[in-house]
């Protein structure tokens, strides 16, 4: 058998003695490694756990900015926070998305201010119009549709009156029936009319069928498609607009066809 001096040097006991000792070593400073790594973790374990565990850092004040209608209690019950809750602890997604299941709140945000405030920045969702609903109850619902609590019937004073015989749906939701959402729509792109179109809406009516019906301060009536329609708003403002610069009036207009029909008045 052949054997090289090299293999011949690495069974020398001197030299089989030093790798071990380069293996002992290699272990030891694996271990040394391994036990540091351990200790940082102990330590920030018992850190953490003082945090978690002194009252230092108990949520004791509790800002809440932006609400109006909505009041402070009410923010704190749908968050579901209470006494005593430590700043590091609370889940701050869970606290947000209890109040965002509050039918009249659009927005929120929650801040830590350490070591003992939390802030909740909202915004509240604000009524467009007033919908009358099939059981004839009255409710505020915002530009999207969402229907909000009573809470907001003293802002919908002397808002259009959207009036429905279909189902509405529950607080906090979008309205069931596509024509109210149609109808803000159409009211949304009214409100912000030139000064020289300005419609003052009192009622919208979605019950008839292929047409919303909206009654005016001036006007008894004018009939929009129930599918919106940018064109039909466009007609109906440029003949506002002739109508007025040549003092007269409307009782009706028509505005769903290419031809719209007017029936005029003098004013």
């Amino acid at each position: 058998m052949y054997t090289t001096k090299n293999q011949k040097a690495a069974s020398r006991p001197e030299v089989k003695k030093a790798q071990i000792r380069d293996i002992g070593s290699g272990f030891l400073k694996t271990f040394l490694v391994i036990a540091a790594v351990f200790g940082i973790f102990a330590l920030i374990y018992k850190t953490s756990e003082k945090f978690i565990s002194s009252d230092e850092f108990n949520v004791k004040s509790i800002t809440v900015e932006g609400n109006h209608s909505v009041n402070k209690a009410e923010i704190v019950k749908a968050g579901g926070l209470y006494a005593n809750m430590n700043i590091y602890t609370l889940k701050t997604e869970k606290i947000r998305q209890g109040i965002l299941d509050h039918p009249d709140i659009e927005k929120v945000e929650i801040e830590r201010e350490m070591p003992t405030n939390l802030i909740i920045r909202i915004k509240e969702r604000e009524p467009m119009a007033l919908l009358k609903a099939n059981d004839g109850k009255m409710l505020p619902v915002d530009r999207r549709g969402h229907i909000l609590s009573e809470n907001k019937l003293e802002n919908a004073k002397g808002l259009p009156l959207i009036i429905t015989d279909k189902e509405t749906g529950s607080l906090g939701q979008e309205c069931k029936d596509k024509k109210v959402l149609t109808a803000l729509d159409y009211l949304m792109v009214i409100r912000h009319a030139p000064e020289k179109n300005f419609l003052k809406i009192k009622t919208v009516d979605v019950r008839q069928k292929d047409a919303l019906i909206f009654k005016t301060v001036s006007i008894d009536e004018i009939i929009f498609s129930e599918q919106y329609s940018s064109d039909e708003v466009a007609k109906t403002f440029e003949i506002i607009k002739n109508l007025r610069e040549n003092g007269r009036g409307a009782s009706k207009i028509d505005a769903r066809y290419e031809d719209v029909a007017v029936v005029c008045k003098y004013l």
